[in-house]
């Protein structure tokens, strides 16, 4: 500090040129950068060996034409349904955007709660354009049998889930309105990390919320023997439980959610209809202590970290050209922003996904040494769950967060040919 305000020639006598300020300069972007760096190469690792070199699975040799074909109908109408509602929804905040003015001046409520009643008029706006998207979503998984949900059902369940948007986007507008009026341009440098806390904060108490409309598995031999395969996983204490949506979906699901004490994986009723065999549900099982034992919660929150915080600094920047994000008629072009920068991420985010989702399968396969049923299931969710065996490339590159199943089936292999 005294340097920088130090005289000319003070600066030369001590060797400071201006170069060298320069250099100084960039010395700390570059090390952050560095760091970046060291830490994104070293959450990218897993333990699927580097060497493994699993063998090509044809989808045509594994499936059925009349799989293939129903498979490959059923998803590709929900891909380009997708694609249709991120161009409404882009739209729709390009259009917010232009007006955001008249909708702030509409309001004059003192300048973060006019921003607030901007974001909420945001917030309608996009959850309007994407209600006839979902009606569509609905109404084709129930043609072929996959949702079982009533319209009018569905069209109710979305009022809580606007109701938990609204009020979430007005406390993270408050804050960052306020924040953006206190630090200016380097709001992000408080907001980055806050938001990261706030995040992990959330992960940590889902499971609890969760829990409430779950039950505990019944005391049979395959709730034993899945007790086992978590304690040959060495994560013995973690909770398991079984969600009911059978009321409402044929498909099949399992997820892990929390961590520390919070860690629970949760197992949908849908795996216990008598659809898939024991030995496959103890491969979903084991799967999902995969995700426990690897701490892949842990390195979903540091890479929310690597990519939040200078995602914030984009917007700092590009808000920082229409007067800010402490300005209430910003906030739309701001969302616009952080649509944009999500979606040019998501194949990258979905690759690290996908990676992880592979390494829980190699970590399933070590703890059952059960290839076999590992296919089986894996089969299942093509035939059943109308999973499209290998999908096309942009697909799997921008939608597609799981590995593809004939990737699936040849890591099995890999792995069964590994272990003779």
């Amino acid at each position: 500090m005294t340097s920088l305000r130090s005289t000319g020639r003070f600066s030369r006598t001590h060797g400071q040129s201006p170069r060298a300020l320069k250099t100084a300069a960039l010395a700390l972007p570059l090390a952050l950068a560095a760091g970046w760096a060291v830490a994104a190469w070293l959450l990218w690792q897993t333990s699927v060996p580097e060497d493994l070199h699993p063998p090509h699975v044809s989808a045509r040799a594994e499936f059925s034409p009349e799989v293939l074909h129903r498979t490959a109908h059923f998803e590709s109408f929900l891909r380009w349904e997708w694609v249709a509602a991120t161009v409404v929804q882009l739209a729709t905040l390009v259009v917010l955007a232009l007006v955001a003015p008249r909708i702030a001046r509409a309001f004059e409520l003192g300048r973060v709660a006019t921003g607030v009643m901007v974001g909420a008029v945001t917030t309608l706006s996009l959850w309007a354009v994407g209600l006839p998207f979902g009606l569509l979503s609905l109404w084709w998984s129930r043609r072929y049998g996959i949702e079982k949900q009533g319209y009018v059902s569905w069209l109710l369940a979305q009022w809580p889930s606007l109701l938990a948007q609204v009020v979430g986007l007005t406390i993270v507008l408050t804050i960052l309105l306020l924040l953006a009026g206190w630090l200016r341009r380097r709001w992000w440098l408080i907001a980055g990390p806050l938001f990261v806390a706030i995040g992990a904060g959330i992960v940590f108490l889902l499971p609890y919320l969760i829990s409430l409309d779950t039950r505990a598995p019944h005391k049979t031999k395959l709730a034993a023997e899945i007790r086992q395969l978590a304690r040959e996983e060495g994560v013995g204490d973690t909770p398991v439980r079984i969600e009911e949506v059978s009321d409402d979906t044929r498909l099949a699901n399992a997820e892990t959610v929390g961590f520390g004490p919070s860690t629970r994986v949760f197992i949908w009723d849908t795996f216990l209809t008598g659809r898939f065999s024991p030995g496959e549900i103890k491969v979903v099982a084991a799967h999902e202590f995969g995700h426990v034992a690897h701490r892949h919660i842990w390195k979903g929150i540091a890479w929310s970290a690597l990519l939040t915080i200078p995602l914030f600094l984009v917007v700092a920047e590009a808000t920082g050209r229409r007067g800010g994000m402490g300005t209430p008629e910003v906030v739309p072009f701001a969302l616009l922003v952080i649509a944009v920068l999500s979606l040019a991420l998501t194949p990258f985010t979905n690759a690290v996904s996908r990676r992880y989702e592979a390494e829980a399968d190699w970590s399933a396969l070590r703890a059952t040494r059960d290839p076999k049923n590992a296919e089986t299931l894996f089969e299942k969710f093509a035939s059943l769950d109308l999973q499209q065996p290998d999908p096309p490339g942009w697909s799997y590159v921008w939608l597609d967060n799981h590995p593809t199943i004939v990737q699936r089936i040849a890591l099995a292999r890999a792995w069964a040919a590994r272990d003779r």
